[in-house]
């Protein structure tokens, strides 16, 4: 498993071609070609290292590059090399440096969009009626445990400069999204595995360098309406800016730019340089327990095994 040294780097055995099963009973490998491009990625991108899967929370840090070894079984696996991402305290008068305060032409009337989630937490028969329900196109992807977070991610490439998103986020989606995507989001979280764990919708805005910017929006798994959820997407207005901005050279240092939708509006939550995350106060004094997404099991970032890449299994 992960082992630290010098307080800073760490190293860790990752993913192989090797049949691997999980704690949930499934049976899971990569292919070598999987393994060499999730190698390419730690070397060439921002893959950050989380606590349990939780996107919400700061990254604690950075995986950076990445070796596939042949085992003496003839099998392959990655090694990875990272190291711990330093956390700043900012301010309670720091702002938000991100927010769009100029002019701009106005953005564009339509968006593309796909739901992705963690397969895993549904059973077989949940997930393939999931796909065919979903108004957007569903996604799959392995987040490497046992049981991950109930979190929805709505990624929305950025294909537009600085500009001024005014009226409905949900109306760009399309109108049979608007109108029925929170409630299939809702639907379908009631019939994971341990449904009764709160869960959250993520939005990531993805721009082509590989940096986001990303909205999250927690809510609990007894709410009997998700009218929060459906105000916190269609509000997502100023995400959008900030990442059009972004697109437009403005912090070209920042890796991710994160909010958190509490209290009615969008909050800025924290952001990742190359010399660490910075945490605003606001997010420090609301930020949602973990408990409320693990089922009761403490976070650890040891408990990560793999970096969060693509590949195919």
């Amino acid at each position: 498993m992960t082992q630290l040294y010098d307080g800073q780097w760490m190293a860790a055995p990752g993913v192989s071609t090797r049949v691997a099963t999980m704690a949930s009973g499934e049976s899971v490998r990569f292919s070598p070609e999987a393994l060499h491009d999730m190698a390419r990625q730690l070397r060439e991108g921002y893959v950050a290292m989380t606590l349990e899967h939780l996107s919400y929370l700061p990254p604690v840090g950075r995986w950076s590059d990445g070796q596939v070894r042949k085992l003496a079984d003839g099998s392959e696996q990655l090694f990875m090399l990272g190291e711990r991402t330093p956390q700043h305290r900012l301010p309670e008068d720091f702002g938000d440096p991100f927010a769009v305060t100029d002019d701009a032409v106005a953005g564009p009337s339509a968006v593309e969009a796909t739901v992705e989630a963690e397969a895993r937490n549904f059973d077989a028969a949940t997930w393939s009626r999931a796909e065919e329900e979903c108004p957007l196109p569903l996604r799959g992807h392995s987040k490497w445990s046992a049981l991950p977070p109930i979190e929805w991610v709505i990624t929305i490439p950025v294909a537009w400069g600085v500009a001024r998103f005014l009226g409905s986020f949900l109306d760009r989606l399309g109108s049979a999204a608007a109108e029925s995507l929170v409630e299939w989001i809702k639907s379908t979280s009631q019939k994971a595995r341990e449904a009764n764990r709160d869960r959250f919708v993520t939005l990531d805005f993805d721009l082509d360098d590989g940096r986001q910017v990303l909205g999250f929006i927690p809510f609990v798994a007894e709410a009997e309406d998700l009218d929060y959820v459906r105000v916190a997407i269609d509000s997502s207005n100023k995400l959008a800016e900030v990442a059009g901005n972004l697109q437009d050279g403005l912090a070209r240092d920042a890796h991710r730019i994160a909010y958190l939708f509490s209290e009615g509006s969008w909050h800025l939550a924290w952001f990742v340089t190359d010399e660490g995350a910075y945490l605003t106060e606001y997010f420090a004094k609301n930020v949602p327990s973990p408990d409320r997404f693990l089922a009761g099991r403490a976070p650890n970032a040891d408990t990560q095994e793999s970096p969060d890449v693509g590949g195919e299994e």
